[in-house]
Order: C-alpha cells, then sequence, then structure tokens
C-alpha cells in the first residue's frame, strides 16, 4: 500500500538551494522511499544513485556514470564534475542504505565542496559521522532531514490506519506514537498486521510485536552484520535491556545510525529496539483531543463535539486560510496582503494581533488558555495551526487522492480504489459553503473540484473494469 509523506517532500522541496540536503536516520526510516517520491513528484530533472556497501571512488564515479548515461564513464572526479555541470541544472541523489568505503566518502564529500552550479544533491545514509554532518550543517552547506523529521507523525498514522481500514480512536494513535517513536519500519508493519488480523490500532503494537517481531530482528541482525563487532555487541546489549556504563557509547551508536536517537534528554535507543521498553504500562497523562475542522461544506470546527464560537467573521476566515494552508502555517505578511490588501503594515500588524487574540480565546474557551497552544499557534513572523492536533477534513481528501493517483500510475488498481472511495467519503460538499470568502479560496476551491472530478471519473473507471471482469469471468464459467 502506498502512501505519500508530503511533508517530507515539502521539506526536500523547501531547501532545494542548499548544495547538498541530507536524509540521515537508522535504517527503516523511510529514507530511500523519500527521495524516490521527492525524485517521482517533485524534481524536474532528477537522477538516482544507489551504492553497495563499501563502494570506492571507482565505484562511486561508474554508478553516477550509470545514471548520467555516459557512456565513456568517469575516469576522475574531474570528469565527473564536468558531466554533472553539462547536464545542470539538475537534483542528483545518492543513496548509500550501507556505509561506503573510506575513499567513496571522500569523492562523495569532495563532489559536496565542488559541486557545479546548478546541480544539488540529495544523499542519504544512516551514519552522520562517515559523511561530516555536523561540519557541513554548521558551515551552511547542507539541510538535515533528520530521524525525528522522517519518523512519523500523528497525522501519518492516522491516515496509514484509515487507508489500511483499520479501527482507532485518537488516544490508540498517540499511544502507538509513543511505543514506536514514529520509527516507520515499525508503524507500517504494525497498522498492516493490525489490518489483515482484523485488529484495532489500540492492538497494534502488540499483536505485531507478537507475531512479525521476530522480523525487526532479523532486519537488525542484517544491518549489525556490516558493522564493527564493537559496535555489534552493544546494540544487541540494548535489546536485551542492558544499558551501556559510558553514555558515550550510546552517543557513537547515533552518531553511526545504529538505532540510537538524541533527545532533550540525552541519547537513547529507539524504545521499539528492545522488549524491557516494549510492553511498558502507557502512564503518561491522556493526550489532548483533536481539533475536528470541516472546510467541505458547511464550516465547522469543534473538539469532542464542543463548536468553536467564533468573535468575528474575519477571525473565523483567518483560521480557515491557515488550516487550508500546506503545513498548516502562514507567514503574517502573507496573511496581511491577503485580507488587508494595501493597507499601511502597522495597521496590519495591529489587525493581525487583535484576530489571533480572538482566535485564541475562541478555542480558549472550550479547553482554557493553558491548552490552547496544542491547536493554535503565534510566532514572530507566521501563524499556525498544529497538524498533530488540528484534523482537517479538506487535508485528508488530498492527501488519500495523492495516494489514489500514485497507485492508479503504478497500475494497483484495486489499491488506488480504496483510496479514492476514502477521499470521496471526506468531500461532504464544495469548499466553505455559505462563508464568502476573497479570492484566496476561489482558488482552492477550483483546484478542490478538480481533484473530485478525478476521483469520481477514476472510481467510475475502475468499477467499470471491475464489472467487465467479473463479467467475463462468468461468461468463461458457465461456457457461454
Amino acid at each position: 500500500m502506498i502512501v505519500r509523506r508530503a511533508r517530507i517532500e515539502e521539506w526536500l522541496e523547501r531547501f532545494k538551494s542548499a548544495p547538498v540536503r541530507f536524509l540521515m536516520a537508522p535504517p527503516g526510516f523511510g529514507k530511500t522511499m523519500a527521495l524516490l517520491d521527492y525524485l517521482r513528484h517533485r524534481a524536474t530533472n532528477g537522477y538516482y544513485c544507489a551504492l553497495a556497501a563499501g563502494a570506492t571512488k571507482e565505484a562511486v564515479w561508474s554508478e553516477l556514470a550509470g545514471v548520467l548515461a555516459e557512456d565513456a564513464g568517469f575516469a576522475s572526479q574531474e570528469e565527473l564534475l564536468r558531466g554533472l555541470a553539462a547536464r545542470a541544472p539538475l537534483e542528483l541523489a545518492i543513496d548509500c542504505a550501507a556505509v561506503p568505503g573510506a575513499d567513496g566518502i571522500a569523492a562523495i564529500l569532495r563532489l559536496v565542496e565542488e559541486v557545479p552550479e546548478g546541480v544539488s544533491l540529495l544523499i542519504a545514509c544512516r551514519s552522520r559521522a562517515a559523511f561530516q554532518v555536523r561540519d557541513l550543517v554548521s558551515r551552511g552547506l547542507a539541510s538535515l532531514c533528520d530521524a525525528e523529521r522522517l519518523a512519523f507523525c500523528a497525522d501519518e498514522i492516522r491516515h496509514l490506519a484509515e487507508t489500511c481500514g483499520v479501527r482507532f480512536a485518537h488516544v490508540d494513535v498517540v499511544r502507538i506514537l509513543e511505543l514506536t517513536e514514529g520509527w516507520p519500519l515499525v508503524v507500517s508493519g504494525a497498522i498492516c498486521k493490525a489490518a489483515e488480523d482484523n485488529c484495532s490500532l489500540h492492538e497494534a503494537f502488540g499483536n505485531w510485536r507478537t507475531r512479525r517481531g521476530h522480523f525487526l530482528n532479523e532486519f537488525i541482525a542484517a544491518v549489525l552484520a556490516e558493522v564493527p563487532e564493537e559496535h555489534a555487541g552493544l546494540v544487541y546489549k540494548l535489546m536485551a535491556g542492558s544499558q551501556p556504563d559510558d553514555l558515550h557509547q550510546l552517543q557513537a551508536l547515533e552518531e553511526q545510525g545504529l538505532f540510537v536517537i538524541h533527545t532533550a534528554d540525552g541519547y537513547r535507543a529507539l524504545r521499539a529496539l528492545s522488549r524491557s521498553n516494549l510492553y511498558r504500562r502507557y502512564t503518561s497523562a491522556l493526550p489532548a483531543s483533536p481539533m475536528q475542522v470541516r472546510l467541505f461544506g458547511w464550516f465547522e470546527a469543534d473538539i469532542e463535539g464542543r463548536p468553536i464560537q467564533w468573535v468575528r467573521r474575519r477571525d473565523r476566515e483567518i483560521f480557515q486560510y491557515i488550516a487550508l494552508k500546506s503545513g498548516g502555517i502562514a507567514s503574517r505578511s502573507e496573511i496581511g496582503e491577503a485580507f488587508w490588501p494595501g493597507v499601511e503594515k502597522h495597521l496590519v500588524a495591529q489587525s493581525l494581533r487583535t484576530a489571533c487574540s480572538n482566535i485564541r480565546k475562541a478555542i480558549a474557551c472550550v479547553v482554557g488558555f493553558d491548552q490552547v497552544g496544542t491547536y493554535f499557534r503565534t510566532g514572530h513572523s507566521d501563524v499556525s495551526i498544529d497538524p498533530e492536533n488540528v484534523v482537517v477534513d479538506v487535508k485528508r481528501f488530498i492527501a488519500h487522492a495523492n495516494d489514489g493517483d500514485e497507485q492508479y500510475d503504478r497500475g494497483e488498481l484495486e489499491a488506488a480504489l480504496v483510496h479514492y472511495r476514502l477521499a470521496e467519503g471526506l468531500r461532504t460538499g464544495s469548499l466553505l459553503i455559505g462563508h464568502p470568502s476573497g479570492s484566496w479560496a476561489a482558488l482552492h476551491a477550483a483546484n478542490l473540484e478538480q481533484r473530485h472530478l478525478t476521483v469520481l471519473e477514476r472510481l467510475s473507471e475502475i468499477s467499470a473494469d471491475r464489472q467487465r471482469v467479473l463479467w467475463s469471468d462468468a461468461r468463461f464459467a458457465t461456457g457461454a
């Protein structure tokens, strides 16, 4: 089942002006899929190259020559640089699922330092130490998409559960996020297994660990077979529930991408790594209930069925505007242009402050002021909603429509049908019926109408194909 991660694609697109974008995380965090999806959907002239473990500089040159269709090959770094410059502008993804050899890494790092104008690199690997990521980021030569960003968020878990037909409540989403820390390999495995066994999301993790946990152990063992014995031994101790005597050992594992992450509390192993942490009692405070926002049809925003009563129409429209934005975030200047075009900046700033204050008051009437930041936030230069806790029907519609399109293009029509049906079920009418808005909403409405037409056409097409197949099978069975 294909589930696009638009959040990651958008991040990679936003930083494409950087000489290099690193995707650095332990194995199983979806680095390869992120690269392929970005190149397929966002890059205009993209190339993908996968390198083997221990790859030498000659292997790097050879693989890059192959993907760039350079028949004569590259015999030196200088030839590689000239070949890239001749094909610019382009985006080149180098996927190091396992760490290349020392001179292979040196060739890639030299490429980073001397990358031709118009060439942007994407490099995926588990080891940030091998590629000197800290220094490159500090020097402004690189942007880093790390394990924290690559991990599934609550909204992506909800989307995957919906797609797979797994029953869930909001607390179940937060619980599995807590248990797995969003490790994509574990999250997707648990949800897909729950779909197979008709389990709810509440049961998904325990069910998967009992029935498929050995797959995770085998996956980890395959990774550890290629690393120094000292590091492998330490990871096995962590899997057994032991803690290292020296915390610097955990830092070393994190730098090598070996199932250790860095948090505000320091370095620690991923929770799913050790059975001793898998089934701990879920004792954290209950999470905030999500705000449900319906932009299709008549606009509604409520928390646990309690509707938000807006102070003014303008406050409500600004909230709608932000809810429609990608990532749920809009700059203050952008909002000013949309709602107060041509007005002096200091007056716009004052009006927006008043609107934001009113939005906070409206939400506080339902949950209290101490909980407002869970849903709505104001920064120095932007205003945002939290996509983890604000569930927007339009966003869910777009996500399922995008996934359906991808499955359709692959010829996987049954899988596409699932996504298209979910998308169709979310659209309960045209955008923002009964709430006249400015031109900012008109473009969204037109785009959504077109997407809906595509969904309906493909639902009809796939259903007709299924009927033809059933009719043909029936004729064959009866000998007609």
